[in-house]
């Protein structure tokens, strides 16, 4: 027994999972301790101007990421020890790409803003903020969550967050500091990046040269599934506020926008076990899908009782909660934070069945093809509700589509179980 929690503390995955941890919790404290804040300083109206602006370049962000972050960081954790060649080479084609996509991006951002009826406010907020897509274009989380090695980013990340958020306790004090709390919130992204690719050419001795295009082009053919099901996965998170952004006003949006992080901190507090166990699930089911499913099952079911316990106490504490973060302007419309719990406790079971079942397994066409499903759900759901019931609709209109990708997911699973049973 005891050389068995010996092998457990000096392991790989249980170090890589406690820089994860590290990481999350600073991202997850830090909205915690600034949105309360901000959310007052504010108000509802600008929060809400920030909160539209930042909706949308969420979504060209994912655009940006395309889906690197697991393909890529799989990759990675596949490659033999001392293949530097082909890790410099894996470097080069995502970087490439995304500076593809980043341009691309910002072609789409200026399209979005003539063709829609934003206001200046929002569009140069949306300006400021398109900062955060040159910092994901850069951004190696992948590279170091593939290497399991996590220490390097994790604090590259906590620096630049303390940084960010001094900042804003020290010059955002009134409503039109919008585009200076735009501004502070999102260069903490492009810092990091920065930093992080200084890191990996004094760690690893990567040097970027811009990759040829078929190469560039086999890397988005490789990451295509997981892109769709990762934009697919901002439309379930962030198509509320878009919906809202369209139907209400940019008071209302707020009012959501801020109450949609209670359980947005609990899928940041999800997310680096998700990221941790991630790459030893992957290498479970290299020696059979057996072996990978009864894991995910091990590993899946005690992770789950802890945040439907957490989840329980929200539910049951919502209004004063509400009101303690976010003011009473905010708690008037607590409910609402009832069935978005609801959404994040199916999210688990979907990152269990999805992420660590079948993108683990290879089976990222299936994946994606169940997402497909549960999106279409999402997008029906909030147009029909949210025209009809405002910030009610749309609450409603979140688990709908993600118990329908619940079930979207099991189909998947059982068809693949199939075959393998067949052949």
């Amino acid at each position: 027994m005891v050389e068995k929690i010996k092998k457990l503390l000096s392991s790989k995955v249980l170090k890589n999972g406690i820089w994860l941890t590290i990481l999350q919790l600073v991202n997850t404290v830090i909205p915690v301790i600034t949105i309360p804040y901000v959310t007052r300083i504010l108000g509802t109206n600008e929060y809400g101007i920030f909160s539209i602006a930042l909706n949308w370049i969420l979504y060209l962000q994912v655009l940006v990421e395309y889906g690197f972050g697991l393909s890529g960081s799989r990759k990675v954790a596949l490659l033999k020890e001392n293949s530097h060649k082909e890790l410099n080479g894996l470097f080069n084609n995502i970087i490439s790409a995304r500076i593809i996509l980043l341009i691309f991006s910002f072609v789409i951002l200026n399209l979005i803003c003539v063709l829609s009826s934003f206001n200046m406010q929002t569009y140069l907020s949306m300006l400021i903020l398109f900062t955060m897509i040159f910092g994901t274009t850069f951004q190696l989380t992948w590279l170091f969550q593939g290497k399991q090695d996590m220490k390097f980013i994790t604090i590259i990340n906590v620096i630049s967050r303390v940084v960010s958020v001094i900042l804003i306790f020290m010059f955002v004090k009134k409503p039109s500091d919008i585009y200076l709390y735009c501004g502070l919130y999102s260069i903490t992204l492009l810092l990091s990046s920065i930093i992080s690719m200084i890191v990996a050419w004094e760690k690893y001795n990567l040097k970027f040269r811009f990759a040829k295009l078929n190469s560039v082009f086999k890397e988005f053919k490789d990451g295509f599934y997981l892109f769709t099901s990762s934009a697919m996965t901002k439309v379930f998170s962030g198509f509320g506020v878009t919906i809202l952004g369209i139907y209400t006003t940019a008071s209302i949006t707020g009012i959501y926008s801020a109450i949609y992080k209670i359980p947005y901190v609990l899928t940041m507090f999800f997310s680096p076990v998700s990221q941790a166990i991630y790459p030893y699930i992957s290498k479970q089911f290299s020696y059979g899908s057996e072996k990978g499913i009864n894991c995910v099952k091990k590993i899946g079911l005690p992770i789950f009782g802890v945040f439907a316990f957490l989840s329980f106490l929200i539910i049951i504490f919502n209004k004063f909660l509400i009101n303690l973060l976010f003011g009473a302007e905010y708690a008037k419309y607590s409910i609402i934070v009832i069935p978005l719990v609801v959404q994040f406790l199916f999210a688990i079971i979907n990152n269990f069945i999805g992420i660590q079942s079948l993108v683990a397994n290879g089976k990222q066409k299936n994946y994606s093809r169940a997402f497909t499903v549960g999106c279409i759900a999402i997008v029906l759901s909030n147009l029909i509700l949210g025209k009809l019931y405002g910030i009610y609709g749309v609450s409603i209109a979140a688990p709908i589509g993600e118990i329908i990708l619940t079930v979207s997911l099991i189909i998947q699973l059982k068809k693949i179980e199939r075959s393998e049973n067949n052949d």
